[in-house]
């Protein structure tokens, strides 16, 4: 139960929309789990508006569809390597596109979904607009994302000093394997570029499989990823809402995040003109069930993009406030691998900035697993989390505020 005077407790919150199990991007499930949102919005006094869009929420059929035409340019390659270079390109180009929001290719032979956002607006006089982002759907599971598999990536990636995520050793497979097959083109006779050939191809042949895994597994509880990133903006919401100096606070709940930010990207496709780059300002809360604070200073899964500065700055002084060698709410930067909603901001001009919780190997423990439930979520991180956002919403009222002068943020 909540305490006196507190209607969200965030346990109530993440065990409610675990309770929509199946939320998968474009699911019913999902449209369930938008309208419980908004009836929780409306029960802290606050408008919500659940705004439809289509999407096209299958990303892992798209990657394998990808990757088995890389394949067959590596087979064509062998006899006509002109063709084969002509088709990997194709399947790099498509990818390179879907994994940075900026275009679809393949995905365009994707079967249609309804998905929905959840967006609460507030006010209109004051000079700026922060947005809080969560988003409410949950993610397909896979051998990919076992806990062993997590923990050995997160290993190697301390061991090079660069953590990596899945998809991106999928494309850059795709892209050796163009660069080999341009050089069978100019070397046709080099049995070099034939035993080169052979790595990226096989490694494809893999993905392919993994993909198709994820692609026929069932969504999983998302207690971490993300309904505990919903529940802390429905907190930030409750105890800020209408309280700050010089920002609006808004909220969005996205749909199909977990299909690469549809949701998001649906959104500020309809709205970014209504908005004043200067004078917006998007907080993404996302995995803050399990681990230490971290705010994301870059993100993409293809040449991640570097969240604004002024906020990361915010973040730091967060961070170093307790002084000694040990950060306030544990709160590190850290590159995100993955395409959130707080990227797909970032990409349309605003200032962005993302917020989540790591373990101690810098990843999220039971990420796109059926072991996301609501008994794994630390109350501690929870705690770190909110703290932090907290921390960080009131330095930017008070920091970037003053800056904004009088004019309405809308334009």
């Amino acid at each position: 139960m909540a305490a006196p005077g507190r209607r969200v407790d965030a346990h109530a919150e993440i065990e409610a929309l675990v309770g929509f199990e199946g939320r998968a991007a474009g699911s019913d499930a999902e449209r369930r789990a938008a309208n419980h949102i908004a009836r929780r919005l409306a029960a802290l006094g606050r408008d919500a508006e659940v705004e439809p869009t289509v999407v096209r929420p299958w990303f892992a059929v798209t990657h394998a569809l990808s990757a088995l035409l890389s394949i067959a340019a590596s087979i064509v390659a062998v006899t006509q390597p002109a063709i084969g270079s002509a088709i990997a390109l194709l399947a790099a180009f498509s990818s390179y596109g879907d994994l940075t929001g900026r275009f679809h290719l393949l995905r365009l032979l994707m079967p249609k979904r309804a998905s929905q956002n959840v967006v609460s607006e507030e006010g209109g006089e004051k000079p700026g607009v922060i947005v809080l982002l969560a988003h409410h759907d949950a993610a397909r599971a896979g051998a990919v994302f076992s806990p062993r598999a997590l923990r050995r990536r997160a290993r190697i990636g301390a061991l090079v000093r660069r953590p990596f995520g899945p998809l991106e050793i999928f494309f850059y497979a795709q892209v050796l394997l163009l660069v080999v097959l341009m050089l069978r083109y100019l070397l046709p006779e080099s049995d070099v570029v034939s035993y080169a050939q052979l790595v990226p191809t096989v490694i494809l042949i893999v993905a392919v499989v993994l993909l198709l895994d994820v692609a026929l597994s069932d969504a999983v509880p998302g207690a971490n990823d993300n309904a505990s990133g919903v529940a802390t903006v429905l907190r930030l919401l409750e105890r800020y809402g209408g309280r700050l100096a010089h920002f609006d606070l808004w909220a969005i709940s996205t749909g199909a995040e977990e299909a690469q930010a549809l949701g998001m990207r649906a959104w500020l496709r309809r709205h970014r003109r209504e908005l004043d780059r200067e004078r917006t300002v998007f907080v993404d809360v996302d995995k803050v069930g399990a681990g230490e604070a971290r705010y994301a200073r870059k993100e993409g899964v293809v040449l991640p993009l570097p969240y604004d500065r002024r906020l990361l700055a915010l973040c730091r002084e967060i961070a170093d406030a307790g002084g000694g060698d040990v950060p306030r709410y544990g709160a590190r930067p850290y590159v995100a691998r993955t395409a959130g909603d707080g990227a797909a901001a970032r990409a349309r001009g605003f200032a962005a900035v993302s917020i989540a919780c790591l373990n101690e190997l810098g990843y999220v423990p039971g990420y796109h697993g059926p072991d996301d439930t609501p008994a794994a979520i630390e109350d501690a991180a929870l705690e770190r989390a909110f703290a932090f956002c907290s921390e960080l919403l009131e330095r930017i009222d008070a920091e970037l505020g003053p800056e904004l002068g009088g004019r309405s943020p809308v334009v």
